[in-house]
């Protein structure tokens, strides 16, 4: 009687854990950065506590914690703009899933990836087909806004992330990356953008925003995620490495 006594109480602070857990619909964002960030970054600007997490973008995120409320998440992002980070936002997890939803990529394995309103002209993919490095009219004008942006904020550098699908050897996609990351960045050359204001970096078929192949027994060739994968992502930074926001350039 008493063992049972014991597992029911336990069993009733897992399940009120848990229910806290979910019941954390807010996030307060420090930064998004296009590079990893060194703890020390943030403790000598008074964070002690923050969490680590990278979306499909390549992006690094830096939390400071999950909140009941709005208001709750409001104190910490007014403390946390105060301490250097002016850009600092509340995310809405039921937000998230609105906007990005089950049959978005930006969706995956119970896990909502920041979609930034905040970043609208500032990070985007552009997409390929199967095999081909060549820019799709919708991949120019994608460019074609990362130009004016460019030249309009002399100040901002470019990074350009290569990826494929998993289809193909290592090495073959490790090539073909870096061809569709050239394009891009040739594009935007041939348009006069310095060379040396854009970072390339590329990944082959590692990081896939969707499984190459079904999950299962037989592992199924998946061509509808496999579209998703063959991308190169572009993100506008400052000198710090900062991802820009549509906000921070308006302020320049």
């Amino acid at each position: 009687m008493t063992r049972l006594a014991v597992a029911i109480i336990l069993f009733l602070c897992f399940f009120t854990c848990e229910s806290n857990l979910l019941a954390q619909d807010f996030r307060v964002q420090i930064a998004a950065y296009g590079e990893r960030m060194k703890p020390s970054f943030f403790k000598e600007r008074g964070i002690e506590d923050y969490v680590e997490t990278t979306d499909q973008l390549g992006l690094y995120r830096y939390f400071a914690g999950a909140f009941k409320t709005r208001d709750e998440a409001e104190v910490v992002r007014k403390a946390v703009a105060a301490k250097g980070f002016p850009f600092a936002l509340i995310i809405d997890l039921e937000e998230q899933r609105v906007l990005c939803g089950a049959g978005c990529p930006y969706f995956r394995n119970g896990t909502v990836y920041v979609k930034d309103l905040q970043r609208q002209e500032t990070a985007n993919t552009i997409y390929f087909e199967f095999g081909r490095y060549s820019l799709t009219p919708d991949s120019k004008a994608a460019l074609n806004r990362f130009y004016e942006q460019l030249r309009s904020n002399p100040g901002l550098k470019l990074k350009i992330h290569g990826f494929t699908d998993g289809v193909g050897s290592r090495e073959a996609n490790l090539r073909l990356s870096s061809n569709r990351s050239r394009s891009a960045r040739n594009y935007l050359v041939y348009k006069g953008i310095r060379v040396d204001r854009m970072l390339m970096e590329v990944f082959g078929e590692a990081n896939p925003i969707l499984a190459n192949k079904d999950e299962g027994d037989d592992k199924t060739d998946a061509p509808e995620n496999r579209k998703w994968n063959r991308r190169v992502v572009l993100l506008l930074v400052n000198d710090f490495g900062e991802a820009a926001t549509d906000d921070s350039i308006l302020n320049n």
